[in-house]
């Protein structure tokens, strides 16, 4: 690598939405762009998360020297505890994003190991031959930046997460301003959020959702529940604000909206009118017209306070006829069949569900087109690579910017692992490198692989069955068993007679291997019986085969 060369390397969040991370390197400097994670989906069984992989970083940590973040969404910030104690840089990023990596580290008894650097707006840092300037964004997250990165080979804009709200409340632009004085005649490169780049137009303001949310407020007999991510909080304040005008008093369910309504309340970013935040306990001693609740779930997690609630297992909270459930949050693709299951509890106990596809109750937090024309526009990039994005948002950003000006072979698509090198004559892309995501389970990282997830794949859709097995080590003869167990099979006592006959297939191939054959005798046993099950009951379950010799 040259002296005015830069490589961006991204590790995450291209051709996907989630796990965004990204590398910039020069010849002496690097810096990490956000480290999120992603959560799992249907087919990971049992994962808790996903997060990129790190050999990159870790090969070249000696010259790392900082990670950057935009925001505090989860999937810029989630896989920080499994970077960061094997790096030694410190963490920069909005004063809002830190107080939540700063209780992340605490989880994972990792903040008195970490330095972190609260950045302020338009503020200039310079990391070795890098400098990174900060400009407010709107967006879902108060206090969230791009970026402009002054690199050797000339000025990268990183937008992070963005739209731009024509009338936004409380201040929260985005810096069209800041972003063209920085890009000059024509940033070398834009990388841009994708994720709306399918919806038309502009997205809805904060404005409009207020103005929305005022309206069922003041119409709604009964109690309110309203659901949102626990780091929207601006959204939050207009639940309070809305409260307030509206004479009621608001108690919260779910700890981490609980825990981000104090961090957000200190540090000066929510204002909560007197007297109009309650404890849960005092929920009884209110009238129904008088009651907002706010509680955790809009994903329909499992043991979140709206899913206990529509189970009817949460021990403060009933629902009951005229409460009206406020879903104010997007639909995460992966979680429909969840969020949809607790509707249709809620509506069976007889409250009444709004949500984004039937009120104007959420707003995107990410650009639609128009937006996304309009930065394009007021950056005038050379080169543009989208980011944050499945891979067909990728290419259609890419069109737009094609549409605003960017040369066709400048409008790069990258994928993860993609590496890309500017240089003042031009572009040129890398060999690609490995970035197979790692799976976290529990505090096992990266243990859990395609092979395990084939078991339990296997296990989910067709149980299992254990074959034990115990032989005399001199003489061969069986001492024990065969002893055959289900698991999620079929019901023992009403197949009795199948797993029995089993027992005898088991012995048919135990007369045909020889005694000191252990290991043939295990693969041949689980053959036989998968190919027997298979024929008689058309189930093809995991078999054990437990060989011992004493």
């Amino acid at each position: 690598m040259t002296e005015d060369t830069v490589t961006l390397t991204p590790l995450g969040g291209l051709g996907e939405i989630g796990m965004n991370c990204m590398c910039l390197e020069t010849k002496d400097s690097m810096i990490v762009i956000d480290c999120g994670l992603m959560f799992p989906e249907d087919y990971h069984f049992g994962i808790d998360v996903v997060i990129p992989r790190f050999d990159f970083i870790l090969e070249r940590k000696d010259k790392l020297r900082a990670v950057v973040l935009t925001h505090g969404h989860e999937d810029h910030i989630g896989a920080l505890p499994w970077l960061l104690p094997h790096v030694d840089a410190p963490v920069y990023g909005p004063e809002l994003t830190l107080g939540l990596v700063a209780n992340k580290l605490k989880e994972h008894d990792l903040d008195r190991k970490v330095e972190l650097r609260i950045v302020r707006d338009h503020e200039r840092l310079v990391l070795g031959d890098l400098a990174v300037n900060f400009f407010p964004v709107c967006h879902s997250f108060i206090g969230g930046f791009g970026l402009g990165v002054e690199t050797p080979a000339g000025r990268i804009i990183h937008t992070g997460d963005f739209k731009i709200d024509r009338n936004p409340l409380d201040g929260h632009a985005t810096d069209l301003p800041a972003f063209a004085a920085f890009a000059g005649d024509g940033a070398l490169l834009m990388l841009s959020d994708s994720t709306n780049v399918e919806r038309e137009g502009f997205a809805l303001t904060e404005r409009e959702i207020k103005a929305s949310l005022l309206e069922i407020f003041n119409k709604a007999e009964g109690r309110i529940l309203v659901t949102m991510f626990s780091s929207h909080i601006q959204r939050m304040q207009e639940v309070f604000d809305l409260a307030a005008q509206t004479n009621r008093k608001v108690a919260v369910s779910g700890r981490s909206i609980q825990n981000n309504i104090e961090l957000a309340r200190d540090l000066g970013y929510l204002r909560i009118p007197k007297d109009t935040y309650v404890a849960l306990e005092k929920l009884p001693d209110l009238k129904d017209r008088e009651t907002v609740l706010l509680v955790t779930g809009s994903q329909g997690e499992p043991l979140s306070a709206l899913t206990r609630i529509a189970a009817n297992e949460h021990r403060q909270v009933r629902v009951q006829q005229d409460d009206l459930v406020l879903m104010s949050s997007r639909f995460i693709p992966g979680n429909v069949k969840a969020i949809t299951k607790v509707i249709n509890r809620l509506y069976k106990l007889g409250a009444e569900v709004l949500y984004e596809k039937v009120q104007a109750i959420h707003a995107s937090g990410h650009a639609h087109r128009e937006e996304l024309r309009i930065m394009l526009k007021t950056v005038r990039p050379k080169f543009f690579v989208p980011i944050h994005g499945e891979y067909r948002h990728l290419v259609k950003h890419c069109r737009l910017a094609v549409e605003c000006g960017v040369a066709q072979e400048r409008a790069i698509i990258l994928e993860d692992g993609d590496p890309l090198s500017l240089f003042p004559g031009g572009i040129r892309l890398e060999e690609k490198i490995p970035v197979e995501s790692i799976l976290v389970d529990g505090k096992g990282v990266g243990d859990v692989g395609q092979t395990v997830l084939k078991e339990r794949k296997l296990l989910g859709e067709g149980g299992m069955v254990t074959v034990t097995l115990v032989l005399d080590e001199k003489t061969g003869e069986i001492l024990s068993g065969p002893d055959i167990s289900s698991k999620g099979f079929v019901f023992e006592q009403q197949y009795s007679h199948l797993l029995e006959d089993a027992k005898g297939i088991v012995l048919d191939v135990f007369e045909k291997i020889p005694p000191d054959q252990v290991g043939k005798l295990r693969d041949r046993i689980r053959v036989s019986l998968r190919r027997f099950f298979r024929k008689v009951i058309e189930r093809d379950p995991m078999v054990v085969a437990l060989v011992m010799t004493i």
